[in-house]
């Protein structure tokens, strides 16, 4: 959606009324969390039941723009009615929904694995777990950066270790959470790629908004061709492909967070960016190929074009070298 598009709707005065009315109702009906992220979390949950055709780039700038307004004679003064009402409810039963999710596959990794949980291993674990709750829940649409942020701060706060080892978790969960193990043993290799996407592109290319997936392929394949720059087992290897694209995506597009690239992602990023111009060159030759469309990999793997992969510009690229430690 064009920049303008999003402002426009983001202004919309009935939406803003709406969503500040939900929170009102949910304020009355379950109370209202003191973190500033479970409250965002808590109108991105509101936008996207009431406007569930919306973009998730949409649904969190309202949020946002909402939270950043909000003031506690607004939700004072806040007409709530039968339908704001209803829409509270609906983003109460959600939020527990996703919640009791990663709640079990928490508890199932905790009783396979017992991990030693610190503060933030919690966080990293919890945070892993999030693009994984597609496989738990019936909802085709990724969750927004609201919603996931909401969520992680929730858990992480609620979390209990003892509680999680004690209950019965169904099998299911322990498939998730053998999937999570491997999510987070490939973590070493996804933060070299996400450190090089993020050097490609605000070196190559800064206008780029939302990262396709085949541009993390194309950083994967350069980070395990320079293991060593990264100081990262050589012995270490990928198991799930598929996997580390998924948890660096929504690292890189939901999350919008990375790690400051290191002096290894600089250089490897003159890699990435010469296979992206190869493949441009490679598609343009080949007149039957639409560009736009995207690849299919040979595991099945559906995978956009580097020509449609866009994310928001970043920090431009140092120009001092210290800059790089």
């Amino acid at each position: 959606m064009p920049s303008e598009d999003l402002t426009s709707a983001s202004r919309d005065p009935e939406v803003t009324a709406t969503l500040i009315s939900g929170l009102s109702a949910y304020g009355r009906l379950y109370g209202l969390p003191n973190s500033p992220e479970q409250v965002q979390g808590l109108l991105g949950t509101l936008l996207r039941l009431y406007l569930p055709e919306e973009s998730a780039a949409l649904i969190d700038a309202i949020a946002q723009r909402v939270l950043d307004g909000l003031t506690a004679d607004d939700l004072k003064n806040a007409i709530v009615d039968r339908a704001t009402s209803a829409l509270a409810k609906e983003t109460y039963r959600w939020q527990q929904h996703l919640e009791q999710e990663a709640q079990n596959v928490l508890a199932a990794y905790v009783q396979r694995y017992r991990p030693n949980l610190t503060p933030d291993r919690l966080r990293t674990i919890v945070t892993s777990v999030m693009p994984l709750l597609s496989r738990a829940i019936a909802d085709h649409r990724p969750l927004t950066r609201s919603e996931a942020l909401g969520l992680i701060s929730q858990i992480v706060q609620s979390f209990d270790v003892d509680g999680a080892i004690a209950a019965a978790v169904d099998p299911a969960y322990l498939a998730i959470a053998q999937t999570l193990a491997t999510a987070l043993a490939q973590q070493p290799m996804a933060e070299a790629v996400g450190e090089t996407v993020s050097a490609y592109v605000k070196s190559h290319a800064p206008t780029l908004i939302n990262v396709g997936a085949d541009l993390i392929a194309l950083a994967l394949s350069a980070v395990l061709k320079n293991q060593v720059d990264f100081n990262i087992d050589t012995q270490l290897s990928v198991i799930d492909e598929k996997l580390l694209i998924e948890q660096v995506s929504f690292q890189l597009n939901i999350l919008q967070q990375s790690p400051p690239p290191s002096k290894a992602a600089w250089a490897i990023a003159d890699q990435v960016n010469a296979a992206v111009e190869q493949y441009r060159q490679d598609r343009q030759h080949e007149g039957s190929v639409d560009v736009t469309v995207g690849l299919v990999s040979e595991d099945g793997l559906s995978i956009s074009s580097p020509l449609t992969s866009t994310r928001q510009p970043g920090d431009r690229h140092p120009t001092d070298s210290s800059a790089l430690e």
